[in-house]
Parts: C-alpha cells; structure tokens; sequence
C-alpha cells in the first residue's frame, strides 16, 4: 500500500491526531523519507482537524435545527423564553444562560437556566450600563473573559447578583428581529475562558432563530387572546338573546315582576330580588346588608340623571349589586343581587331591565284598573245593600271580600292629601285579603278579621297620623258590613268632635260616644239599647227579676256587691245570682271599661223604666 493511500485510508476512517501520529512513526522507522513523511503528516492533521471543524459545524448546525424545530412548536411565550436559555447552556456547554427583553424604560430578565440563586429571574437591568447596554446599543455580539473585574464598560448597581452566581466569562448576543432588538441573550462560565468565533456565531444564530420564535410565540398568543375575546363575545351575544328570547315569552304569556324575577333567579349564580319603592327589604336581608336600605333609598330619590347602579359587599364580604329598573316616570324598583359574581349575571342583570320594566308599569296599569273596579264595587256595597243574600255574597266576591268570613271596617278620613294617607294605610300590616278603596273623601277598608282593636292599634303605633281613623266590627254576615261601615263613620266624626284627628280607635272603644257625639245624636240610641241590652230585657221580662235595676244600681255604686244589695234591698247572694245571670247574657267583659261605661252611660241616657213589665 503506497503512503498517500495510506494517509487517506486513515482520514475516511476519521482517525484521531494521535493515531495519524503513530502512523508518522510507523513510517519513519520503516526508512521511509523523513522530510515527506512530516510533510504528509502535517497535512494529514489539518485535513483531520478541518474534517473535525466540518462535524462540530455540521453538529451544531444539527442542533441548532432541532432547536428551532422544538422552539417553533411552543405555544407559550414563557415556554418559548425558558426552552431559549435551557438549549442555548446545552448548545455552548456553559454554566448560565438567561434572556432579558426590552420594555418601555429598562429590561427584565425574564428566563434563567443554571442560576445558583433565585435573584436573577425578574431581575431589572439598565439600558445604559453594563455589558446589556453594549450588547442592544451596537446590536452586536460582546464578550468578557471576567465580568466583574472587566473596567472597558460602566458596571451596574446590581452586580450583586452577578456576584452571587459566580459570572466570570460573559458572552452576550442581541436577539434582533426587523432592525431592532427585542432583548439580550446571555451565556456565561463561572471561571475565566475565551469564547471562539464559532461560539459566538452559534450563540448569535440561536438568538436570530429564538427572536422570530419570541415574535412567533407572542403575535399566537395575541391572536389567541382575541379569538378567544371574539369567542366569548359572541357567546355572550347568543346568552343575551337566549335571554332576550326566554323574558319575552315570560312577557307574552302574561307573566309579571314575580315570574320574571323566578326566571332571572334560576340562571344568576347569587340570590335574586325585586324591591319596589317601599324598599321593604325584609329584616334578614337589612341584618346581612345594613347599608342597603339608604342605597336604595338614594336610587329611589335620585333625578333621571343620577346613578342607576350601587355596589356594596354584606358583613360576610359578599358582592352586593344593585340595579335601578326605571321607566319614564323614573325608578319604579330595584333589582338586587347578592353573592352574584359572574360576569354572565351582571350581563343579565342589564338585558332583564326593560323586560322588568315593562312587567312593572304593565302590572301598575292593571292594578290600577282593578283597584279602580273594586273600589266601586265595594264602595257600591257597602252603601247600597241587597235584599237577595245570594246576590249580596256575589257583589262581595266581585268586591274582592270572602262572605264567609267576618270583617272589620276601617275608615279613614285624611288631614291632608288622599295619598300620604292612603299610601300609609297600605304599609299597615293588614290581614290577607283586605281590599281599600276610596269613597269620596273618605278612605275605607275592609279586613277579614275579627279583632277591631289590632287595626286601631297598628294606626296608632305607625305613628303616621295622615288621617282621622275609625274602626267597627266584625261583621259576621255580609249584611251587617253596612252597619259596620256607619258606625266606623259616626267613629270618625266622634274623634273629630273630641278634637283628636290623626288618631284610630274603635266603635266599641268609644262606646255611646259615638252616637252621641255623632250629627244623627239620640236618635240612634234606642237602637243603640237594644243592640246592647236588648237580651237583658227579654231576659227580664222571662224571669221576672229587676235585672235593669239590677245592673243599673250596680254600675253606679262602682260594682260594689253590699252597697247595691242594700239599696236594692235584697240580700247578697240574692244579688250574686242576678248578676250571674247578667254575666251569662252580656258575656264576659262587661263589668271593666270600656263596656261597662258604655253600659252605665245607656241605662242613664236612655229612659229605660219603658222597658219593664
């Protein structure tokens, strides 16, 4: 085999330096010419070192290939910037990388790969110091054997960190896309070294590819961020006309407030309410929200101008929302949310405000329209009464009353304006069922209970005093509500004869004063006697026994049993006996006031001596 041949076997066999060397000395000790053999041997070992330059380029190029493939596959920019520094430590075989990029007045490091110390991540860096200023400054590649103790550039004030991880050789590369720099790269070896050309030229081409896969990586996420904008806005646009559509069918089949505010409620995330004008929030509410009842009030109050929407939190730190449903005549309620976070609530909660207001000032129309009716019928009941029973119970079932039940009536006559008045009367705590109407002047209402005093009661204790008011009862048959309704009149007109408007009270309470300070004065009070005493009499007239006498002597010595049994002239026991039977006719109660003041009041007014045998 000649020697050339045997120099090129040993190249394509990719032999080492030190296998082309032995075979130097094979040939020398063979007699081989010596000049030629160094010759031959020279060139051989930079043949071999070009070809080992051609692999490590070929290599690198490899890698770097696949670099770019692996980073061009990364969605995220912070994926994108960590997989930077992670490849370029492993590209160079150096002990740190990290990448900073360029914001409006400094830099951050945004990735680090091979840190000591958790400093560097997020650390700022000044755009014109240190070696980061020479680098995006020239736009060019810049190295330093030792950092920290290179004096050709102005250090920064937080070579602290760099002290901290140990930076001695630092390269630094500009990640340059279209003419400007977007950043740095930096790679670094924590004791001093020279980087080649080759470094700096793979290093700079790492920082070409990982600029355009930054750019890449971050134009993707924007366009992924509005598409997923547009994405969600047109979700919205179908949930708002899903809704649109499902609070117009609550409205078309005739659904009001109540059904629309069910059907808000089953879609929101929080508790759903409507509250009208009266704010009447109810105590567990203003105890969880204390603010919320002046909150609405101020919506309430406010001009067409002002604020239609409060936010407040309850004590257990719950967003509170609160929504003004207003129409042309202003703010007719309020829509309030609580606990409600979604978006898609407080979306729904603004599509549902003119469907609501619709609902609101549909239902006020036709209430208005059946309160009008029904203030007629009853108002045409109570003064102009049937003979026909059944046709009595029918008007009172047109009137809105249950004829099977007692009621009381309650007439107001107002100081002032109707409307305060009447507006007061309805925030009273009346029995279900109760129907008010006006008539003329007067105010009235009729309340299927049995207990007159409790209506007085609560006019007095609301403390309005917007009217004059008077309260009879019950009726316990439809034909006795006209009687009922005279007698709360004659009540009325009492209260104001006594000089004391503003107030309640009851027929009962009034006692005789009532017909005798009403303008029809005594000729009522013989009806008055038999209404009260009547079964007194007959009961009189079937025993035989004194029991006006009786009765009237007892009330005027103070219910004391021995003065009235000596002015009767009887014994005790005698008198405990007709006053036992007085007790089984008048019912219990009639020895106190108010009954038995009303009682003795008669049996002197009234020339009852006619009615004994």
């Amino acid at each position: 085999m000649s020697t050339s041949t045997s120099w090129l076997d040993l190249l394509l066999a990719d032999a080492s330096a030190g296998r082309l060397a032995r075979h130097r000395d094979e040939l020398l000790q063979q007699g081989a010419d010596a000049s030629q053999v160094e010759r031959e041997a020279g060139l051989a070992l930079r043949i071999g070192a070009l070809l080992e330059q051609r692999r490590r380029q070929a290599s690198e190029l490899a890698a770097l290939n696949d670099i770019v493939a692996q980073l061009t596959s990364l969605r995220r920019p912070d994926a994108v910037l960590q997989e930077i520094t992670t490849q370029a430590r492993r590209l160079l075989g150096v002990d740190l990388t990290y990448l900073a990029l360029l914001h409006a007045e400094d830099a951050v490091v945004e990735a680090v790969t091979g840190a000591l110390t958790p400093q560097l991540r997020g650390q700022h860096l000044s755009r014109s110091s240190g070696m980061f200023e020479i680098v995006i400054t020239r736009c060019e590649p810049y190295w330093t054997e030792d950092y920290l103790s290179d004096a050709s550039f102005p250090h920064e004030p937080h070579d602290a960190v760099a002290g901290a991880e140990r930076i001695r050789a630092l390269l630094g590369v500009p990640l340059m896309l279209r003419g400007r720099a977007l950043g740095a790269l930096f790679a670094c070896k924590r004791q001093e070294r020279h980087f080649s050309d080759s470094e700096v030229t793979l290093l700079s081409a790492l920082a070409a590819h990982a600029a355009l896969a930054i750019d890449n990586a971050t134009a993707l996420e924007r366009y992924e961020a509005s598409t997923a904008q547009l994405a969600d806005a047109n979700q919205q646009l179908e949930r708002a006309l899903q809704w649109d559509r499902r609070l117009t069918d609550v409205v078309l089949r005739g659904g009001g407030v109540a059904e629309l505010v069910r059907e808000m409620a089953g879609v929101t995330s929080g508790e759903l309410r409507f509250i009208d004008e009266r704010a009447d929030i109810g105590p567990e509410l203003a105890q969880r929200v204390p603010q919320l009842p002046d909150a609405l009030r101020s919506l309430f109050d406010a001009p067409a101008d002002g604020p239609h929407q409060i936010e407040l939190t309850t004590r257990d730190g719950e967003s509170v929302r609160i929504r003004a449903v207003r129409t042309d005549r202003g703010v007719v309620g309020a829509l309030v949310l609580v606990g409600g976070c979604e978006r898609d609530d407080q979306l729904l909660l603004e599509r549902a405000l003119p469907a609501l207001a619709l609902a609101v000032v549909s239902e006020r129309a036709v209430a208005e329209a059946t309160r009008l009716t029904r203030d007629a019928m009853l108002v045409d009941l109570l003064n102009r009464p049937a003979g026909d029973p059944d046709e009595l119970r029918r008007r009172m079932r047109i009137a809105g009353l249950e004829p099977s039940r007692a009621h009381c009536v309650l007439v107001a006559l107002p100081c002032g304006d109707a409307q305060p008045a009447r507006r007061d009367l309805s925030s009273l705590p009346l029995p279900i069922g109760t129907v008010i109407a006006a008539d003329g002047p007067r105010i009235l209402a009729v309340a299927p209970t049995d207990d007159p005093a409790s209506l007085a009661k609560a006019w007095n204790e609301h403390g309005a005093h917007t009217a004059t008011v008077g309260v009879t009862g019950p009726a316990s048959a439809p034909v006795q509500l006209v009687r009922c309704y005279h007698e709360a009149i004659q009540t009325v007109n009492a209260l104001l004869t006594l000089d004391q408007p503003g107030t309640a009270t009851t027929a009962h309470q009034l006692g005789v004063y009532r017909v005798l300070l009403d303008p029809t004065g005594r000729a009522e009070l013989s009806a008055q006697f038999d209404a009260l005493l009547g079964e007194v009499v007959r009961e009189q007239e079937q025993r035989s026994v004194p029991l006006l006498a009786t009765l009237k002597t007892f009330l005027d010595q103070g219910r004391r049993a021995a003065p009235t049994a000596k002015l009767l002239g009887v014994h005790v026991n005698t008198l405990y006996q007709r006053l036992g039977i007085l007790d089984t006719v008048l019912g219990r109660g009639w020895r106190e006031p108010p009954r038995a003041v009303d009682l003795q009041i008669l049996l002197r007014v009234v020339p009852w001596d006619r009615k004994r045998d």
